[in-house]
């Protein structure tokens, strides 16, 4: 068969193969957003989801928002019910311990890095989040400090500059669902900022073991507030312990 380059296609080829790579990409970018809306907390773990809204939210129909529910499934930051509807899968303690060491030496180890190749460019941005975690502290807005701090951590791994060392762990912390680890009183919120505060200092020291031993201390703390957010009230006990291995 004699293939020839088509110089100037049909029209409506064109159009044709524009509407398949349109229906392609609006599920996996409804993935994305609701992937954020999990990552950020507004759609909590064991929420159902109201399809009807998220549909009226988007301007979608329900047809490429339940591909997008099945791609979230495959993830395992959806659990999809008999009834078409869908919940935010809850994370589970044999999920956090299994988890958290890995999340823990990848913060150890991005920071180790980034303590040895940091600017000073790089330092002022993270001294200003620093500054800005503060100010949310004494207003109690505790959804926009994380906020901040998960840029924090992330502006870190981008100085860290391993591509494939930020994505692991990206991909981690959203299967714990970091940012449902809300604190429970001021003083372990204030004691939170307190271990920021030595991750800072471990940046302005380019010291890079602090910043393992701290960051690693960090991590555990939150699978703690993790762990005890699994227990379903009225539980009676105390929090569980951290597995470290």
């Amino acid at each position: 068969m004699d293939y020839q380059k088509v110089e100037n296609p049909p029209a409506g080829v064109l159009s044709s193969r524009k509407r398949v790579i349109e229906r392609q990409a609006l599920p996996d970018e409804l993935a994305d957003r609701l992937r954020d809306m999990i990552t950020r907390g507004e759609l909590r773990p064991g929420a159902r989801i109201n399809t009807p809204r998220l549909c009226a939210r988007f301007g979608v129909s329900r047809t490429p928002l339940r591909e997008a529910l099945k791609i979230l499934s495959t993830e395992g930051l959806v659990q999809l019910m008999p009834n078409r509807s869908a919940v935010v899968q809850r994370v589970t303690d044999d999920v956090i311990n299994e988890l958290i060491p890995i999340v823990g030496a990848l913060a150890a180890l991005a920071g180790r890095i980034a303590c040895a190749r940091i600017s000073d460019d790089a330092l002022a941005e993270l001294e200003a989040m620093h500054e800005l975690m503060l100010q949310h502290l004494d207003q109690r807005d505790e959804p926009s400090y994380m906020e901040v701090e998960s840029e924090f951590v992330a502006t870190v791994f981008a100085v860290a500059g391993n591509k494939t060392l930020k994505k692991c762990h990206e991909t981690l912390v959203m299967k714990l669902q970091w940012q449902s680890a809300c604190h429970h009183s001021v003083a372990e919120w204030k004691q939170t900022f307190e271990v920021q505060k030595q991750l800072l200092q471990a940046l302005q020291l380019r010291d890079g073991e602090l910043w393992a031993l701290v960051a690693y201390r960090q991590v555990l703390h939150r699978a703690a507030i993790l762990l005890r957010g699994t227990e379903l009230p009225p539980s009676g006990k105390q929090g569980r312990q951290v597995s470290a291995t």
